[in-house]
C-alpha cells in the first residue's frame, strides 16, 4: 500500500504522538531529521518540536502537555471514532470495522482502543488493503487532522507542529493514491 519509507514515516509520526516518556526527544530529533530528507517542505514544524521537546528538563512538563492536550480537550482528542461518531453506536461500529482490519492483516492494537490515531498510523504502516486504507484517509483521517490542527493552532499547542505535517504528509499519500488509480504506493 505505501513505499517503505511512507510506512517508516507512518510510524514515526505515530511515536510523536504516543504518550511521552524520557526517549520522546530524542527520537523527535531523529524523526525531524528523517522527514527533512523525505519532505523537506513539510519538515520546518516538526524541527520546531523536537527542539522545544529538547529545551524541556522535567519529563512531567511533557506529560502534562500530552494530557491537557489529548485526554482533557475532545476537540483534539486522539480517539478518531470520538471525532467522527461520538459516543453513539456507530463509533461502537467503527471501532469493530478497524478492529478486524487488523486482524486481516495480523495487527496488534496494542492496549489502545482500535481508533486511536497512533493505532491508525501504525496499522497503515502495514496494510496492504488499498480498499480500506484510502477511504480511512480520505473520509476519517484527513478531516479531523484538519479540524484538529485549527484546535490546536487556536490554543498555540506545540502539538500542532506535528498534526499539520502529518496533515500534509497524509494528503500527499491520498494525493499519490489519486494518481495511481487509488492505489495507495509509492
Amino acid at each position: 500500500m505505501l513505499s517503505q519509507e511512507d510506512r517508516g514515516l507512518c510510524r514515526l509520526f505515530a511515536e510523536m504522538l504516543d504518550y511521552p516518556d524520557s526517549s520522546l526527544p530524542g527520537k523527535a530529533e531523529g524523526f525531524a531529521r528523517q522527514l527533512a530528507q523525505a519532505h523537506p517542505e513539510i519538515a520546518g514544524p516538526v524541527q520546531s518540536f523536537a527542539a522545544f521537546l529538547k529545551s524541556q528538563e522535567e519529563a512531567g512538563t511533557l506529560e502534562e502537555l500530552f494530557t491537557q492536550t489529548f485526554d482533557i480537550t475532545p476537540a483534539t482528542t486522539l480517539y478518531f471514532g470520538y471525532h467522527l461518531f461520538g459516543e453513539t453506536p456507530k463509533r461502537s461500529v467503527f471501532l469493530v470495522r478497524l478492529q478486524e482490519a487488523y486482524e486481516g492483516c495480523s495487527f496488534s492494537r496494542g492496549t489502545e482502543l482500535a481508533d486511536h490515531l497512533g493505532v491508525i498510523l501504525r496499522f497503515l504502516s502495514v496494510a496492504e488493503d488499498a480498499e480500506f486504507g484510502y477511504p480511512l484517509l480520505e473520509e476519517c483521517l484527513l478531516p479531523t487532522l484538519t479540524q484538529m490542527e485549527k484546535e490546536l493552532k487556536k490554543s498555540d499547542s506545540m502539538y500542532a507542529l506535528v498534526i499539520g505535517p502529518l496533515r500534509s504528509f497524509l494528503q500527499h499519500i491520498a494525493r499519490k493514491s489519486v494518481k495511481t488509480g487509488g492505489v495507495l504506493h509509492a
